[in-house]
Order: C-alpha cells, then sequence, then structure tokens
C-alpha cells in the first residue's frame, strides 16, 4: 500500500484536526522550490497524529511512502508519525523532486497537473514490478480521475491498481482504514497470479517491465542479443 505523506499523514486544507500537532520539518526538495529560501521564509509545517500512520502500519498489507522528503528528514518525526522506522520509500526520480503537488492550489503549485500525471505514472511503473495489488493513497481524488480517467498502456499492471483519495483537511480517517480494510481482504481473496522470474539484460543489466496478458514481463534490449 503506497500512501502519500501529505494529506493522508499531515491534514492542509482547514484548522489543524483534533488529536494534530504542528511540527517544524527539514526538506531539501521544498527549499529548491521555495521562492523566498530559508532563513527568512519559514520551512514546511506538517500536522501529525501518531494514531493514523500505527493504523495504516497496523493493516495486513506492505506499507510504502510516497514523499518527496529524504529517509533522514523523516527520521526525527517517527514519535509524530507512529511508527518504529522510516517505510520503505517508493523511489519517484522524476515527480519525487516537486514537494508541493496540489492540483486544487493554482498559485503555489501551478505545474501540478503535469507533476501528478508523473506521479501517475511513477505509480504505476513502480506498481507493474509487484505481482500483488497495490492501494496509492492520497489526498483528494485527482489521481484517481488520472489513474482510472484514461486507459493507458501504461497503467497496466499485474494487480489491480486502487488509487483511494482522503480529504486533505481531515487526513486518514477510521473511515478511511475501514474502506482500505475491507479492500485488502477483498485482494486476499483473489487467485494468486501466474509467477514470473525477472531476467536482466545479460550484457548491460538493464530490464524493461511490461504488462501482457496480466502477467509481468521483464523484457531486455534486442541489440544486446538478450530479447525475451
Amino acid at each position: 500500500m503506497a500512501v502519500e505523506l501529505d494529506g493522508v499523514l499531515a491534514p492542509y486544507g482547514g484548522s489543524t484536526p483534533a488529536g494534530h500537532t504542528v511540527h517544524e520539518t527539514e526538506s531539501a526538495a521544498w527549499r529548491a522550490e521555495a521562492v523566498i529560501p530559508p532563513p527568512r521564509a519559514r520551512g514546511p509545517r506538517l500536522a501529525l497524529n501518531p494514531a493514523p500512520g500505527r493504523a495504516l502500519a497496523g493493516l495486513p498489507a506492505d506499507l510504502v511512502l510516497v514523499t518527496s522528503y529524504t529517509r533522514a528528514e523523516l527520521e526525527p518525526l517517527l514519535p509524530a508519525l507512529g511508527w518504529d522506522t522510516v517505510p520503505p520509500l517508493v523511489p519517484l526520480r522524476v515527480s519525487g523532486a516537486a514537494h508541493y503537488v496540489r492540483p486544487d492550489d493554482r498559485v503555489l503549485s501551478p505545474l501540478a497537473d503535469d507533476y501528478l500525471r508523473r506521479r501517475a505514472e511513477e505509480i504505476a511503473v513502480w506498481a507493474r514490478t509487484h505481482d500483488r495489488p497495490v492501494a496509492w493513497v492520497r489526498a483528494g481524488d485527482h489521481h484517481a480521475r488520472e489513474i482510472t480517467g484514461v486507459s493507458k498502456p501504461l497503467y497496466c499492471t499485474v494487480g489491480p491498481l486502487l488509487p483511494y483519495a482522503v480529504d486533505p483537511a481531515a487526513g486518514h480517517t477510521a473511515d478511511d482504514l475501514q474502506a482500505l480494510h475491507a479492500w485488502v481482504q477483498e485482494m486476499d481473496d483473489l487467485p494468486e497470479p501466474a509467477p514470473v522470474v525477472p531476467r536482466r539484460c545479460r550484457d548491460c543489466g538493464d530490464r524493461g517491465t511490461v504488462v501482457l496478458d496480466g502477467r509481468r514481463v521483464d523484457r531486455v534490449h534486442a541489440e544486446c542479443g538478450s530479447w525475451l
């Protein structure tokens, strides 16, 4: 289950919800985007509550984090996030450079649509490297419209890819937890997919992953003589 930090575990767009406390954070991605760099501008602040983090970690699923924060930047926030260690981070080579991706804020995030499209593509590419269902939990439903509204081969994955939206002003709630728990149980009832053994190009080590007939296939380069 891929969870975005901003909005899901750190609500925004309203008053600080009950049980949340505000934390000053450090973010290299934010500094790179800031119009007024620190120390003149105050750094990003997150409203955190350990209960939602613990609840997500308690689901019968593997939890990964989608964020522009680095592992070192998140470690001081672990008690406020409700975790003992930082979950694995989804590698976002393009959209991960953007700290602020909110299509509903055209002033501070004018390129959010483009970044969210790229993030949807990267999440799908990452999801297809797994032979299991993936839920992408994010604030707002923009990612749901991107994933489900356009039929693109790029969004094909072996297991279902669920774009799940939470209210950015409330963050992750008990109703969200119940809905995600029900989805995980539904996915557990699906038949096991046929196993696929990843292969890399024997010469250059590269690999291109595609989904054919519901199965993940790792293709290698024809020019290297290792095409599958």
